[in-house]
Parts: C-alpha cells; structure tokens; sequence
C-alpha cells in the first residue's frame, strides 16, 4: 500500500498490473535523415544486413555510423571478407568530412577475415568472430563482403545454423552488427530471413537523371518509416531525406482552424472577394503566362512585410534580382526587407535537386525565420524535380498541410495549361490541395488583349463570382469593374 502512489520510472512501461522493462534500446546512426527513417535508430545489439549492388553505397553508409560511435568513445571492428584492401578503403574515406585519422588503430580497428573462411569454412569463420569480439569487446562489428560467403558454397543448413549462431552471439555480446552483401531483393535466403534488420541501396534511374535510394524492408524492434527515401552522397559523407508523406503520414496531425481573415495585398481585390482569405490557408493563382499571376503574389508577400510579417519567396524561373527588379515595377520594394532580413529569397533551378532535400530546406526556413507568408512561384518546379511523378500529388498535400500547421498562408501560382481538357484534369486535383483558387486569364475583344480575374473557389467567405478587369501599371496590381461592363462601354461607344 505504501507504493500505491509511488511515480512510475520514465524507462517502465505498463501491461496491465505488471511493469516490464522498455524496449530495446536505440541506437543512434549520426546519419541525418537516418534515424527518423528507421523510427528512432537501430535497436541495439542486433545483427542487420545491409546490401546492394556495386557503388550503391553500402560501406560508405556502415563505416560513416562507425566513425560516429567511435568519435563517442566507442570501439569499431571492421572484418573484412574478399572486398577493397584495407588501405585503400581508408583512403576511400579520407575524402569524406566524418573521416578521423586518430581513430584509425585506437577505436577503429580493421582485420581480415578471408583466410579463415578458406581455411575452414563457415566453423572457422564464427571461430575467429567469436575470438574478435571476446578479445576485442567491440560495440559495433561490421562484416564486409559478406557475399563471400554465400559464394563459398555452403549448404542452406550450414548457412542457417551460422547465421542463426552469429545472430545469438552478437547478442550475447552486446555487440551491433552489420553484414554487407552485393544483392538486390528481399529474397529468402538465409541471410536475409535470419537477420534483425534488412536494409537496401539502390539507384532509381529515369532518362539520363540518377538518384540513390534506401528501403528498409524489416527492422525487428522498431516502427520504420515503409517504402524508399532518396539520399545522397556528399562531401561530409550520406545524407538522407525521409518522404515527407510518409512523416507526415505518421503524424496525421490536423491543421487548426481559422476565421481571421487576411488581405492579399491588392484592397480592390480584398473587396471583390469578400474582405480578404483564412489565414493559414492555401491559395493557386491559375492562369496563363505573363497575365500576372507572379504580381499578384508579389503584393501578397509585400503586404505581409508591411504587417511586419516575415515571408518567404521560393522560386524556379526568376532569379532573386529579377524577382526584386519586377517588384520594383510595380512599386513594390522587396530590396530593403530582403537586405534586413525580414524576406528570404529562395531560388532553385528545376533542374536535378532531391525533392524532399528542398522541402526540407523550406520549412526548416520556415522554422527558423518565423515565416508567415509564403509565395510558391510556379508550382510546376516542383513537379519536374520529382523523379517519381506518381508522388507528387501526396508530396504537395504534405508539403501544404505541414505549412498550415505551421500557420502559414500560401500563394502558390500554375500555369494555365494550354488545352482545355487537361485544365479540367488540373483543376479536379487541385481543388483537394487548395482552398482557394483564383483564375486570371486574357480576353480578347475588338483585337485588344484584358486580364481578367475571377474565383473558381474560395473557403468560409462570400465574395463577387464574375469576371472582373486587372490592371497591371507601375503603381502595381488593381481590379477596376467588370469586364462584362467594359464590353458593354466598348460596344456602345
């Protein structure tokens, strides 16, 4: 009775009456991205393979965790099968920025393990193994070339009574450990069904573009995140980006409500629609090239600054000084915000960027710089970074939704397509993804080109769904009438 109101420890859990232990521990691979992949890291003391075919980037991927633990204090021992000579892979390294020389023969050690399984086969193997890590006492092993054995032969018993034993040794001995093999597919070998973990590199190729990718098809202990995520291969080593619809996914958190509205900048327009848009809403400005969909989210963002609101422009098509010289145009000064900081001007190329790596650097903008408005420049540089098209409607819900959540209200102009059946096609989409859209379009009467602008939706407010006249001048953007009414002037004059 005594217990009865006794705190229960943060690293308890409770079944019903009982308190048992939490799970396995994770370990963190100091790989960004990695983690939040595999749901939190590895389980600890656990025996994972990690393959795929040449250049995929498998040893890179083992010895850069290794390098991070062994930096934390940890020893790494590095078993090397028929794979590149040992110098030359620490040479491979050296180029990369989680390289340490000082922990090469102090908390990274390499020895070679080939001789023993030509000596004695798989029973010669483990024996050495287990004499490495009784001597050793490694945190982390790493097998490389792991393939070498499956090519010696073996009977599928023989192979599953090693895997099966070097499974409960790595364990036994609190020891993570990494086999890596030159295969693709989650096929039933034995190795692959007797591990803990299988992980797999590959490279998804489309025309002459080529991007890696990372699929974890089983981690026993912990909650992956299913399905490939790209990564790359830089200077400071790998880096990873999860999907952010598969994050996004996993959280399903809703966006809140709103019902305070904002102005878009043009007050003329502000009136048409009835006061303005939701706050933290989305809104496609939809029309044709050059009919002034850029300036219309140039007021947006200007209003925004004045509000004392910071924004963030992300374009593909305009450089930053363009963007500032069409602003200026229109009377609108973007230079001096941009100069103090109070606007970002994100310029990407449509050309070959990862996806998720961009998304990833605009809302961690976003984040950082408090962002309140944002304006999305040609919706369609997006799709044509995307290497797998079929994803890009869910990208662009999760890309949205996490924008809302994070308060932010979004214009986001497209380009009118040019054939009418593929703009019901479009428009069908986007209305899922946007709460607001606004077309401006040309209309020609008596050989003379008009913008117009009218609302094809617009959430919680009730506003004016005609046609009305735009006019762009060097005082900026402003709906003057109807254009119904002007053709009716222009007839009777």
């Amino acid at each position: 009775m005594a217990n009865e109101n006794k705190p229960r420890d943060a690293a308890e859990m409770t079944i019903g009456d009982r308190q048992t232990p939490n799970r396995i521990r994770l370990m963190k691979t100091g790989i960004a991205g990695f983690d939040e992949i595999l749901g939190g890291g590895l389980p600890m003391h656990s025996l994972y393979l990690i393959q795929g075919l040449a250049g995929s980037g498998k040893t890179t991927l083992a010895c850069q965790m290794g390098f991070a633990h062994a930096k934390a204090g940890e020893k790494v021992l590095i078993l090397t099968l028929i794979a590149e000579s040992h110098a030359k892979m620490i040479n491979h390294f050296s180029n990369f920025g989680f390289y340490d020389e000082s922990l090469i023969g102090n908390r990274i050690l390499f020895h070679g393990a080939y001789p023993s399984l030509a000596k004695g086969g798989l029973r010669e193997l483990l024996k050495l193994i287990t004499g490495s890590l009784s001597e050793q006492k490694p945190d982390i092993l790493i097998v490389d070339g792991f393939r070498s054995i499956r090519n010696s032969s073996p009977s599928d018993l023989d192979l599953s009574e090693f895997m099966h034993s070097l499974n409960s040794l790595v364990a036994s001995m609190g020891c993570t450990t990494f086999l890596l093999s030159p295969i693709e597919g989650n096929v039933p070998d034995s190795e692959n069904t007797l591990v803990d973990g299988l992980i797999e590199l590959s490279q998804h190729e489309q025309g002459m573009r080529l991007v890696r990718e990372i699929k974890v098809f089983k981690m026993r202990g912990a909650n992956h995140l299913l399905g490939k995520h790209a990564f790359e291969v830089c200077t400071e080593g790998i880096v990873m980006y999860p999907r952010l619809e598969t994050i996004v996914g996993h959280r399903n958190a809703p966006p809140p409500a709103s019902s305070e509205y904002i102005g878009t900048g043009i007050p003329s327009w502000d009136r048409a629609i009835g006061g303005g848009i939701v706050r933290a809403s989305v809104t496609n400005l939809l029309g044709s090239p050059g009919v002034g969909k850029t300036s219309m989210g140039l007021h947006f963002i200007d209003q925004g600054l004045k509000n004392g609101e910071p924004g963030l422009i992300v374009g593909f098509y305009e450089s930053p000084q363009r963007l500032i010289e069409k602003a200026r145009r229109i009377g609108i000064d973007l230079a001096s915000p941009a100069a103090r900081g109070q606007l970002d001007i994100m310029w990407q190329l449509p050309l070959e960027v990862l996806l998720d790596e961009l998304a990833g650097r605009i809302l961690e903008t976003v984040r950082q710089r408090g962002v309140k408005r944002l304006f999305i420049d040609g919706v369609e540089g997006l799709r044509h970074i995307a290497m797998h098209t079929e994803r890009t409607p869910a990208f662009l819900v999760a890309l949205l939704n996490e924008l809302r959540i994070l308060d932010v209200t979004t214009f986001v102009t497209e380009q009118l397509p040019y054939f009418k059946e593929t703009s019901c096609r479009n428009n069908s989409s986007a209305s899922a993804l946007y709460e607001n859209i606004m077309l401006l379009e040309f209309v020609e009467h008596n050989d003379v080109h008009y913008r117009q602008i009218s609302v094809m939706k617009l959430r919680e407010n009730g506003y004016d769904n005609a046609n009305h006249l735009m006019i762009i001048s060097d005082q900026g953007v402003s709906v003057d009438g109807y254009i119904s009414e002007i053709k009716k002037k222009l007839r009777s004059s």
